[in-house]
């Protein structure tokens, strides 16, 4: 079989882009899916959505323009692979798939197919249980996987709308802090087999939060478009879908403003904030207190170039605060 090949520059159709985007209860996922998916479709793209929680998504029809197929259980592997194909022939600017956790949690969903699988093997007996375990996860996990490479070869954009949990691990050992864990509710590779994933804030519906390095995955052109404490928008959309036809990004009249207003700024100045912005953070990582503390001491511009992270801030240094506290020996 002959191949050809040619300049990887002369390519501009959009190439695979697929976000993952995890939220607790009402963390607004559901909404700000579809504002991704409106800033990647356009205003005239038509979006497609899997619903798989009984047509929540339907309370969204008033906000925004979507085509809707709700899934029914067993939320076996494949249909989501089939969902995607069709969505792709179909001709779909985008899709929306809420929630992915079904897939991996929801009735005949793969931890589902496994206990299935297991009470078949062993036919109830505990001891026969315990040898058969592994085997029972053959099953499930070669069809989830079946359906991972699956979407890795669509073309359509893919938005996989995930549930997440906060829970609490314990410390090792005696006098160790417990530790909060923030867990999307999926398989645990998968928010690392997309473009990008990252979480919502689990306060405020819409915000990204990127304070856990362990809970999201950005390259770099990435970490220019998504910055914590931004509220989600069409515009993060745009930029997503110029990014996947290999243009850079535009900035739109405010951003444009601002990177003008920024280019006449000393060096020395710029270097300053971010310095000033990482010292932000430390403090934050250290309280409220302290956080106040070096609130106090900015000047009046230096609070206004630093505006938009002290929300986040703030936030970080109340759950320092709740932490409970080692005992002095």
């Amino acid at each position: 079989m002959n191949f050809s090949f040619k300049p990887a520059a002369t390519y501009n159709e959009r190439s695979g882009l697929f976000i993952s985007l995890t939220g607790g209860t009402n963390s607004g996922k559901s909404f700000s899916s579809l504002r991704l998916a409106r800033g990647i479709a356009g205003p005239k793209g038509t979006i497609a959505v899997i619903d798989t929680e009984g047509g929540r998504m339907l309370h969204l029809k008033r906000d925004f323009d979507f085509d809707i197929s709700l899934m029914d259980p067993p939320f076996r592997p494949d249909r989501f692979a089939d969902a995607a194909r069709s969505a792709e022939d179909a001709g779909y600017a985008c899709l929306v798939i809420d929630s992915f956790s079904m897939e991996w949690v929801g009735l005949g969903g793969v931890l589902d197919w496994q206990a299935a699988e297991l009470e078949r093997m062993s036919g109830g007996d505990f001891r026969k249980a315990e040898r058969m375990k592994m085997a029972s996860w053959i099953k499930p996990k070669q069809a989830h996987k079946s359906m991972v490479y699956s979407l890795l070869q669509r073309r359509i954009p893919i938005i996989f709308s995930i549930r997440g949990e906060e829970t609490v691990k314990p410390g090792e050992s005696s006098g160790d802090k417990p530790t909060k864990i923030f867990k999307s509710v999926c398989n645990s590779h998968f928010p690392y087999e997309v473009t990008l994933s990252f979480r919502l804030d689990m306060e405020r519906k819409g915000i990204i939060d990127l304070s856990d390095q362990r809970s999201f995955k950005m390259e770099g052109s990435h970490r220019e478009m998504f910055k914590h404490g931004e509220q989600i928008s069409e515009r993060h959309g745009e930029m997503l879908a110029a990014w996947a036809r290999g243009e850079a990004p535009k900035p739109d009249a405010d951003q444009q403003e601002y990177i003008l207003h920024d280019a006449m700024q000393p060096a020395a100045n710029a270097a300053h904030l971010l310095h000033l912005a990482q010292e932000g953070q430390d403090a934050a990582d250290r309280g409220t207190a302290v956080l106040k503390a070096f609130w106090s001491r900015l000047t009046k511009d230096q609070r206004h170039a630093l505006a938009g992270n002290i929300d986040a801030w703030k936030l970080q240094a109340r759950e320092i605060d709740e932490l409970p506290q080692e005992v002095e020996q």
